[in-house]
């Protein structure tokens, strides 16, 4: 009885053991689960707050993407080929000359305004004031002084323009009853049976794509300052029907030549248009290459923004091609994409910790081993194409390959921002190390981004456009008006050039067109701009 009983109770003990493992086993899993889960967790939580500050930052923050300038710490083991590359010496910024014991610029002010026209304000006294007052007898002008210099404006006016045609005939056909007529040529108006000259819609036209004034805003400008009753819809008319008239047959000219360059810039952003519910429309900006002799700036207007697009546009390109990341430039064929360090330094930028970017993180390092790249090129700018693109292949090469291999050394958190911009470096390597293959290239395609601000501040103002031909007539306008300001040209007084010249042309071909494009002689010596820019 007792043999059974404690066999018995050894089989209990036995069955309490084991339920007590599978109870820990149990346990065990459900805490690992826990642990996993709280992980998960804490990374979403990571992941949430990060996209806070960004957007927070975003909002509300400084949009400028910049660090302290000093290189410190790990950095330094990437930076070492730096020092021995400085070997463009730096010139000078104008003369200078010492004035009690201090430097100043010579001429500073004069270089601003020595285009404009002189007109000259003597101060005299009159007869009775220039009597001695110690003899009474009259004084002689011995001399000037100059005081001060200034600019004096001129508030714009209107004249009201009225063409007479004149008709001659022949008296002495007259005495034998014979007629024999003639009429002077009156040149075609760039838009018939307008108000508006040709100067008048140029102006317009300045104050929409220059100034950014949309026109409804340009009405009251107008009406009030001004005192001509135009509204805003014979403005916006104005330019459409000189963008089918004149513009367009030119912009096409202007497109045939682009696609005929080696390299191109290229961008895009969304436009607003109330026509058909068509609310998320796209502009498509492809600029010519810094180094091009033909600056060429083309914004095209397209309902998509899939990769369609850019293959027709593109489609007699044959080069390389400036771009982001976005796949939709894939699918143009025979070109070479090259693609924008700025927007995986932008990238990196964007995963540095919120409250203090200057602390040494991946993101941080990655931000600082980018700036050097762009720090060397902007000390070879003025290196021949071939001496650049040797100084990228003995200076950047080691850097880029420091820069990869360190890549993977650390390992972010998966799907954060520094996941992101990992991914983003690795994925789009070989666009980046395309500037190896030529001097001519840039490491960014910031040409683009800035061409196309243009536009976004300009969408800023005017919202939106109310039909598809008007966006179309914006993009057409917009290209020759920066195609001539990064030719050197007046773009006004090149606008007033072409309505001059295209309504009037016996023939219009391309070849007569060609003659009238901002870089050919003809209008460098009509519409050149008659001063420079001095300041930075």
């Amino acid at each position: 009885m007792s043999l059974q009983t404690n066999s018995s109770s050894n089989n209990n003990v036995e069955v309490d053991v084991n339920i007590l493992l599978q109870l820990l086993e149990s346990q065990t899993e459900t805490i690992k689960e826990l642990q996993h889960a709280n992980q998960a967790l804490n990374q979403e939580v990571h992941l949430l707050n990060e996209k806070l500050s960004y957007f927070t930052d975003r909002f509300f923050g400084r949009s400028k993407e910049t660090l302290d300038s000093q290189v410190t710490g790990q950095l330094n083991l990437f930076s070492d080929e730096v020092e021995d590359s400085k070997a463009v010496p730096q010139t000078e910024e104008g003369q200078e000359t010492m004035v009690k014991g201090h430097k100043r610029k010579i001429g500073q002010k004069a270089a601003k305004i020595a285009y404009l026209p002189l007109k000259e304000r003597h101060h005299e006294l009159s007869t009775e004031q220039r009597i001695c007052d110690q003899c009474g007898t009259q004084m002689t002008d011995i001399g000037t002084t100059k005081i001060r210099e200034e600019v004096l404006f001129h508030q714009a006016m209107l004249d009201r323009l009225v063409h007479y045609q004149h008709t001659y005939c022949c008296k002495e056909c007259e005495k034998a009853d014979v007629s024999s007529y003639k009429k002077a040529p009156v040149p075609r108006p760039v838009v018939s049976n307008s108000l508006g000259s040709n100067s008048v819609i140029a102006e317009t036209i300045r104050l929409k794509f220059g100034q950014k004034v949309p026109a409804n805003r340009q009405e009251s400008y107008w009406q009030e300052t001004l005192g001509l009753d135009i509204s805003r819809d014979n403005i916006t008319n104005w330019h459409i029907k000189v963008c089918h008239n004149a513009l367009d047959s030119l912009a096409q000219r202007l497109k045939s030549h682009l696609t005929q360059e080696e390299i191109l810039h290229a961008d895009e952003t969304t436009y607003r248009v109330i026509e058909k519910g068509k609310k998320d429309t796209h502009y498509w900006l492809f600029s010519t290459g810094k180094h091009s002799t033909h600056p060429i700036v083309y914004y095209h207007h397209a309902v998509s923004r899939a990769g369609e697009v850019p293959k027709q546009f593109l489609a007699d390109f044959n080069g390389y091609l400036h771009c982001d990341g976005y796949a939709g430039y894939n699918a143009v064929e025979n070109v070479t994409l090259v693609y924008c360090l700025a927007h995986a330094r932008r990238k990196f930028f964007e995963a540095l910790p919120k409250n203090n970017k200057n602390e040494e993180t991946p993101a941080w390092i990655a931000v600082k081993m980018i700036d050097i790249w762009f720090q060397l090129e902007r000390e070879w700018v003025d290196l021949s194409v071939e001496d650049r693109q040797k100084k990228r292949r003995d200076y950047l090469t080691p850097l880029f390959i420091n820069f990869y291999e360190w890549l993977g050394s650390f390992t972010a958190v998966p799907k954060s921002k520094l996941d992101t911009a990992v991914k983003y470096a690795l994925k789009l390597r070989g666009g980046f190390e395309r500037i190896f293959e030529d001097g001519r290239l840039e490491l960014s395609n910031n040409l683009a981004e800035r061409q196309i601000k243009e536009l976004v501040i300009g969408r800023k103002n005017s919202m939106h456009s109310c039909s598809l031909e008007g966006a179309r007539t914006s993009g057409i306008i917009l290209s020759v008006y920066r195609t001539a300001e990064v030719n050197g040209l007046n773009p006004v007084s090149y606008l007033e050039f072409l309505f001059d010249r295209i309504p009037n042309l016996a023939h219009v071909s391309n070849e007569a067109l060609d003659e009238l494009l901002p870089w050919q002689p003809l209008a460098q010596a009509t519409c050149a701009k008659q001063y420079a820019k001095t300041t930075k």
